[in-house]
């Protein structure tokens, strides 16, 4: 009952641009175990730095997802370089948010089918395809965040997709709580995902399922040792609170990659307790889940 109450105050604390970011001391990367076998992960906050346009052909769309892509890889790259064996990215980080009129960009979303139509994509698909050469190229795990389209329903969804290190999709996850206006042009998943991992049972959840009964206490019965989050938080300094909630109450490690609009991200550890936590600084935050 609590979770539906973090919930409602949520969506009741809804505090948008004219809340300033409450700098914290960031912690990018916590010290390196000293006994067990551990493997060091990655968690990428970053958003595309301008608005996603509206009212463009397939053609338009396909080089501005691209180039997101593109810039996630470049994370991604580094995070490998840097040791990580998993890097997790934001929710829609392929097809970032668009822009409206009178609307502050950290409002602003996709009003109906039409807007996103031009940015959905299948599985496989060319996110599909480039993410998972990028992850057998590099020899890691990846989740990523974006728009897709079920060819047999024409459904919409907001989909986290997870590629191992041979390239292939070993977790296909569809958001289950959609937040306000998504419901005007997504459908809702309904089911949990979770795949075997060397850090044990991976489960993939994305932003307000965090907060929710449903998939969280199906993934507390599912007993999985990670929670791969991909978010874009909708309220400003709160997004913390909630993320080590989900942790503590799953039981597990809980990596949180967020876009910047409403920024925390990092790596918890099953107690609540932070292992690395940025917020006023977009990038690379580190930590390191034990090996079973």
């Amino acid at each position: 009952m609590k979770y539906i109450f973090l919930a409602l105050a949520l969506v009741a604390f809804n505090v948008h641009a004219d809340t300033p970011v409450q700098p914290i001391k960031e912690v990018f990367e916590p010290a390196k175990p000293t006994s067990g076998k551990w493997a060091m992960v990655a968690v990428v906050q970053w958003a595309p730095p301008s608005p996603t346009p509206m009212g463009v052909d397939a053609k338009a769309a396909e080089a501005f997802k691209q180039q997101n892509r593109d810039a996630l890889a470049a994370y991604i790259r580094q995070a490998a370089g840097h040791g990580a064996k998993m890097v997790i990215t934001s929710e829609f980080g392929v097809d970032g948010y668009p822009a409206f009129p009178n609307v502050p960009p950290e409002d602003q979303d996709y009003r109906d089918r039409k807007d996103i139509q031009p940015y959905v994509e299948t599985i496989p698909g060319p996110t599909t395809n480039f993410f998972s050469a990028l992850a057998k190229e590099l020899g890691i795990y990846i989740h990523v965040g974006f728009a897709e389209v079920d060819p047999k329903t024409n459904k919409y969804y907001n989909a986290a997709v997870a590629f191992d290190p041979k390239g292939a999709i070993v977790g296909h996850y569809r958001k289950i709580n959609l937040f306000e206006a998504e419901n005007n042009f997504l459908s809702a998943g309904n089911k949990i995902e979770t795949y075997d991992s060397p850090f044990g049972k991976v489960g993939l959840i994305v932003c307000a399922d965090v907060y929710s009964d449903f998939p969280m206490a199906n993934y507390a019965s599912a007993k999985v040792d990670v929670l791969a989050l991909s978010t874009s938080w909708d309220v400003m300094n709160s997004g913390w609170n909630a993320f080590t909630a989900g942790a503590t109450r799953v039981k597990a490690y809980l990596l949180a990659a967020n876009q910047p609009y409403f920024p925390d991200s990092g790596v918890i550890n099953p107690d609540g307790s932070a292992q690395s936590h940025i917020r006023q600084t977009d990038g690379l935050a580190y930590g390191y889940l034990p090996l079973k």
